[in-house]
């Protein structure tokens, strides 16, 4: 047995778990990348990774006079991989609102409700791959195409190249919107019912559905439901065959007086999810609250949930969520507490449903003018990237950033970071994770003064923008980050970085302190860097990870729940 091995041995039952941040030296804003400046107006963007570092984004495109579906990918240095301006997805007539999921081979699946020669919309789809090339049916296959309104999509991959839709629907001509969903195959194929399995058709409206993976195939989908007389929180698990898990209609997950609503939803890293929503319990204003759900649709914190801004005044609404890779969440919202104007605050929940910020949450941004249109996604190293619609600039709206760490750190200047501030509006932000420390976001431009474009930009832990994602940066030292997410099944991402040139070595070890798997053995250039361990092969149980290059080593614990 060598040296390292049986020191790792030594320190197996006393290992320090410790999150690295790094002080970011910030460097001017960029104008962005262009997306798309074709002719009269490109707009809601929506967009996924590819995983080479790059994106895939779709927007509703009006350059032919008429709304349509474009596409465009994008590399890691910012650069358009298929036709200029756009590839076309769908060219019929009155298109409008498209999602978009990776198919998890560089290619991405779209859906968007479509009114072609119809007064109701239904849901359409489209699957292109790494090269830009349309993989079924012209103008998208029908997804659901039932009589009277589809609308209101979000959308999830099934991990198996395919996706899982769901919309509100207004079949029942009653009135009121129910939700259903579908599942459909890379081949296009609909695997479940034709038009949607019935994901809750009670009596009253259902409305705003939010869905994330099971990670086995199928998906958890929560909404807000007006089935009391006033709205409240139900939820859902669907499996990987289209059959509900749970209570017919959904559980319960909030029922508190007056109305809640606009949830979203994030995984808890152990087969269960967190929701968040805006709650109106306090008859005087909105709040933010949030509630753990089990992967048998119990709740895990107090019922009725547990309140994210200790009921501070004024408005708090439109919360967005993502895990911290550690059993807990990030939820970030816009917040009136000075009366006059919006502000961007966000807040931390462990596992146990206890807030680890401040109780009335953390300042993201308070700004002159509205902040507004949060969104987040993780940092890769338990914090979060935040973005958000700017109007501190009177008359124009632009584009900032923060980047908080899970110890409530902010890494970057107090205000915000300037994402893209050139002349006339910028709006609607969409972020997405670079997959390796970094994130990439899309946003509708007026810069021309004439329409509406798409424009992009990445940027890394030190704020740096429109960078490759992929090692550009040198690491002031060595790093090795806490696995993401975290416990997990089965699959997880370990971020590192490399001081200087040399043999990067990860390898895997169980409870034991015997070594399992060897997940990197090679060369590696100064920088930032991730590896994968997929442990579908593996027990659950209690693993840990070991960096070795040069003279440093350093390790750290990770939880594979099965």
């Amino acid at each position: 047995m060598n040296t390292n091995c049986i020191i790792f041995k030594r320190m197996i039952f006393s290992a320090i778990m410790i999150v690295s941040l790094f002080p970011a030296v910030l460097v001017s804003q960029s104008p962005g990348n262009p997306v798309s400046i074709a002719g009269n107006h490109q707009t809601n963007p929506a967009m996924t990774t590819d995983g080479s570092g790059g994106t895939i984004i779709v927007w509703q495109d009006n350059r032919n006079g008429k709304y349509e579906i474009y596409a465009q990918r994008m590399n890691g240095d910012g650069n358009a991989l298929w036709t200029l301006n756009g590839l076309a997805i769908c060219v019929q007539d009155s298109n409008f609102k498209p999602m978009i999921v990776s198919d998890g081979s560089g290619g991405a699946i779209i859906a968007w409700q479509s009114y072609r020669g119809s007064a109701t919309a239904d849901i359409y789809a489209q699957r292109v791959n790494s090269s830009g090339n349309i993989m079924w049916s012209l103008n998208g296959l029908p997804v659901c195409v039932v009589v009277f309104e589809q609308d209101t999509i979000s959308m999830v991959s099934d991990g198996l190249g395919g996706a899982i839709l769901t919309w509100q629907d207004y079949r029942s001509n009653n009135g009121f919107a129910d939700i259903y969903a579908q599942r459909v195959n890379p081949s296009g194929t609909m695997i479940w019912t034709a038009n949607g399995v019935n994901i809750c058709n009670q009596a009253a409206s259902q409305r705003g559905p939010k869905i994330i993976s099971d990670g086995s195939g199928g998906a958890f989908i929560t909404w807000y439901d007006n089935r009391a007389g006033n709205y409240d929180i139900y939820s859902q698990r669907v499996g990987a065959a289209g059959a509900v898990q749970w209570t017919t209609n959904g559980v319960a997950t909030c029922t508190m007086a007056a109305d809640q609503l606009t949830p979203d939803v994030a995984g808890d890293g152990a087969d269960g999810v967190i929701i968040t929503w805006t709650d109106y319990r306090s008859s005087t204003d909105f709040n933010i609250y949030a509630q753990r759900v089990g992967p048998s649709g119990a709740i895990v914190w107090v019922v009725d949930g547990v309140v994210m801004n200790n009921n501070v005044a004024y408005a708090q609404t439109d919360p967005m969520i993502v895990s911290d890779g550690l059993g807990g969440a990030i939820i970030s919202w816009t917040d009136y507490r000075t009366g006059t104007t919006a502000d961007i605050y966000a807040q931390r929940v462990n596992s146990t449903g206890a807030v680890q910020w401040t109780a009335t949450g953390v300042i993201i941004c308070t700004a002159s003018g509205d902040q507004i249109f949060s969104q987040l996604t993780s940092d890769g190293n338990n914090g979060a990237y935040i973005t958000w619609e700017d109007h501190r600039n009177a008359g124009n709206s632009d584009i900032y950033a923060q980047r908080i760490a899970s110890n409530a750190a902010l890494n970057w200047v107090a205000t915000g970071y300037e994402i893209c501030t050139v002349a006339n509006d910028q709006l609607r932000p969409y972020l997405v994770s670079n997959g390796n420390l970094g994130a990439i976001v899309v946003w509708q431009d007026y810069r021309s003064g004439s329409n509406f474009d798409i424009y992009e930009v990445g940027f890394n832990t030190s704020g740096i923008i429109g960078i490759d994602p992929f090692g550009n940066i040198t690491p002031d030292e060595y790093s090795l980050s806490q696995n993401y997410p975290n416990p997990f099944n089965p699959v997880t991402i370990i971020n590192y970085g490399i001081k200087a040139s040399g043999n990067v070595k990860i390898s895997v070890y169980d409870i034991l302190g015997e070594k399992i798997s060897v997940l990197l053995d090679e060369v590696q250039n100064a920088g930032e860097y991730s590896v994968t361990w997929d442990a579908s092969g593996y027990p659950s149980g209690v693993y840990f990870y070991m960096l070795e290059s040069g003279s440093f080593t350093s390790n750290k614990k990770m939880i594979l729940i099965k």
